[in-house]
């Protein structure tokens, strides 16, 4: 990921997790990029294990309501967390919001088309998971009709990145 991002993200740049819980990702991402890494996550149980990390912000917080002004962020990076998300157009809306223009939406993402995800996505269904999973294409659109321009590739069988740019 810190390879995708490094045209978008100067060092000293801002990133958002959103959805980050933990902070893994954020911390290894402050490290490798010399960049400061604000979480956004909606579960404190997640966020406390965030805490302490070396250049990691851990803040509660709704994804489709984003405590930050507008362009605020060089990028903003979704790590197999965007499925979960309740209100997923607002949150989308959101991220475009948040990055400045020219900056980078990442998403990493399960791809719900093979079998194995549709079995994964109607067992989060059954477990009461709010979310849904995006094809890579529905993914491009969604971001398209914000103002965020990018493609998905995919990552082995089951998962895709998307990475875009917004205009």
């Amino acid at each position: 990921m810190a390879r995708l991002l490094e045209g978008f993200v100067p060092s000293g740049g801002r990133i958002l997790d959103l959805g980050g819980g933990t902070g893994e990702l954020a911390g290894l991402l402050a490290a490798e990029m010399d960049s400061s890494v604000t979480i956004l996550d909606s579960s404190p149980q997640m966020l406390r294990y965030a805490h302490g990390r070396v250049g990691v912000l851990p803040m509660q917080g709704d994804a489709a309501s984003m405590p930050f002004a507008d362009g605020s962020f060089d990028a903003v990076v979704v790590c197999d967390a965007f499925h979960h998300l309740v209100r997923r157009d607002e949150a989308a809306r959101e991220m475009a919001r948040v990055v400045r223009p020219g900056g980078a939406v990442l998403v990493a993402e399960i791809d719900p088309r093979p079998l194995g995800t549709r079995v994964t996505a109607a067992v989060e269904r059954l477990l009461g998971e709010p979310g849904s999973f995006l094809s890579p294409e529905d993914m491009e659109r969604l971001f398209r009709r914000l103002g965020v321009e990018g493609r998905s590739e995919a990552q082995g069988k089951t998962s895709y990145l998307f990475l875009g740019t917004r205009t």
